[in-house]
This record gives C-alpha cells, structure tokens and sequence, in this order.
C-alpha cells in the first residue's frame, strides 16, 4: 500500500485564514474537481435523489462545501484488513 504526501494545510489553518470558507457556495463543476465525480452523475443525483445536499436560487444551483465535505466522509467505507476485520 503506497503513502500519499500531500501538502495540504490543516484544515484549522485554511478556516483561521477564511473563517467562512467552509459555508462558501461552490458550483457544480467545483463540486465535480472536489469529488470526482463527473457533473452529469452530480445533475442525475439532484433530479432522482442522492448525491450532497445543495442550494437552488431559480436555475442556479450551488453546494456548500461543508454539505459536500460532509456528504464524503458519509461515503467512507470502512478499512477491511487481509483478515476480513473491519476497521471504522
């Protein structure tokens, strides 16, 4: 299993810079980047049902990115070891 190094600042350090980054709404392509999930399956989940929670003000449609954020850690699945124990 391969380490990824990322340099990502903490996530305290982004909201002591931009308090209100996490409430900011992103549009749906930024939503797309954010998760990779392609923008047509982000339209087909907003129509049927499924996919994070968003905004809609007329035909302009926004995610807050803590919904978005949120609606992945939902996602995680657990880590299975090679023994078949679950880890949360």
């Amino acid at each position: 299993m391969s380490k990824h190094n990322h340099d990502f600042p903490p996530l305290d350090e982004i909201l002591k810079d931009n308090p209100g980054w996490l409430d900011e709404a992103i549009d749906t392509p930024a939503v797309s980047r954010l998760t990779g999930v392609p923008i047509c399956t982000l339209t087909t989940w907003r129509c049927r049902g499924g996919g994070p929670r968003f905004l809609k003000f007329g035909k302009t449609v926004r995610y807050r990115r803590r919904a978005v954020l949120s609606w992945m850690a939902e996602c995680e699945a657990p880590y299975t070891d090679r023994d078949g124990v679950i880890h949360g």
